[in-house]
């Protein structure tokens, strides 16, 4: 009885906190690239929200991610001459449930007026108002890419461009197969090499992967766009964003696009498991394998004769009438004592794996099973 009398005393009382209102937030940035303009609009989730640097972009941003879609708000877009153009919701344009919340206008990036003042509005379903502005730096546009080879192991490129009229900052990104390395620079110049880590991510892996074509994107940007995105939220207060929205969170912000370079990375192939690879068989296999090549590269050696070693590099799809994607995919993979497992990409992003090979090296040839597809396959090195 003392005991049970001893846990009931030390009990914690328990305290219900009531939930916060789920406020407005949005997305917006204009482009002087893009052929429409386009403005995001969710709900916050608990009062609590994080930021980080911009996220790929898909049909569904808001549905896929997941967020909560503000559907059905009045949101116009006045000019600098004082036209107001309204904007059309997505998913009333394409006739289904995806595009909910993503708010689209038919401005054309070449028709932004530069140094100007344009002013969003938003009238919410429930009477909630949120208005910003923005005024769009001066610069050349670079419509597009150049492309060039990058060898990992030797070369070292440096970026440069002009300086542009009105850019609070300059933002860098290099898209790399496990997500994107952005960072601000006030600089007119960047030198990348092949060495450089992507410390965005947690394990820091190398930006640069063999085998995958990568794009390096320099913009001018606004003071919305450089504050919102240099700041970073507390997980627990919510606070510590940069925010120039009235009645609502998040950012609306301007860039123009300064330099577009598309990177086809490339490495020595000097190791047994690296080179090119080509499907051999039987007239039969032949026709019905859905992999035609492989083009490996060894990314990086473990760093303990316990671990694998990493592969990258892509694989070319044999395509019949009524294929889509890519001809030509991503791939990574991982090999030790003469194993190999190989993740075929779905198109260039490690986190979407369109089929798996697993098998052995045999002298010059790779033999392996397929997960989902089945059979047995042969890629002979060619020389």
């Amino acid at each position: 009885m003392a005991m049970l009398s001893l846990l009931t005393a030390c009990e914690i009382e328990k305290i219900a906190i009531p939930p916060t209102s789920a406020g407005i937030a949005t997305h917006g940035v204009l482009s002087a690239t893009a052929t429409t303009q386009v403005v995001l609009l969710e709900r916050t989730r608990n009062g609590t929200v994080s930021a980080g640097l911009p996220p790929f972009e898909l049909e569904d941003p808001i549905g896929s991610d997941p967020g909560i879609a503000e559907s059905g708000a009045i949101v116009s877009l006045t000019t600098p001459d004082g036209q107001t153009l309204l904007a059309r919701e997505d998913n009333v344009i394409i006739g289904s449930s995806a595009g909910r919340g993503v708010y689209r206008f038919t401005l054309r990036g070449d028709a932004l007026e530069r140094r100007q003042t344009y002013r969003l509005s938003v009238h919410t379903a429930n009477g909630e108002i949120l208005t910003a502005e923005t005024s769009v730096p001066e610069g050349v546009v670079a419509e597009v890419a150049e492309q060039r080879e990058f060898d990992r192991s030797r070369d070292t490129v440096v970026v440069e461009w002009p300086a542009a009229p009105g850019a609070r900052s300059y933002f860098v990104r290099i898209e790399t197969p496990f997500g994107p390395r952005s960072f601000f620079t006030d600089s007119t110049r960047v030198r990348l090499t092949g060495e450089l880590r992507n410390a965005d991510l947690s394990t820091l892996p190398r930006v640069f992967i063999p085998g995958f074509p990568q794009a390096v994107t320099v913009s001018a940007v606004d003071s919305n766009y450089y504050d919102w995105y240099r700041t970073h939220n507390d997980e627990f207060s919510g606070i510590g964003l940069v925010n120039r929205v009235r009645g609502g969170l998040g950012v609306f912000g301007s860039l123009v696009r300064l330099r577009f370079l598309n990177f086809g990375v490339v490495a020595p192939q000097r190791e047994r498991e690296s080179g090119t690879f080509r499907f051999v068989g039987t007239p039969a296999e032949s026709i019905s394998t859905p992999y035609l090549r492989l083009e490996l590269y060894v990314e990086s050696r473990a760093a303990r004769a316990d671990q694998t070693d990493a592969l990258s590099g892509r694989y070319e799809r044999q395509m019949k009438l009524g294929d889509v994607g890519c001809a030509v995919c991503g791939l990574l993979g991982a090999t030790r004592n003469g194993r190999v497992e190989l993740a075929l990409l779905r198109d260039w992003f490690a986190n979407d794996t369109a089929e798996v090979l697993t098998g052995e090296f045999h002298g010059d040839t790779i033999v392996g099973l397929y997960r989902s597809h089945g059979g047995i396959a042969r890629f002979v090195k060619q020389p």
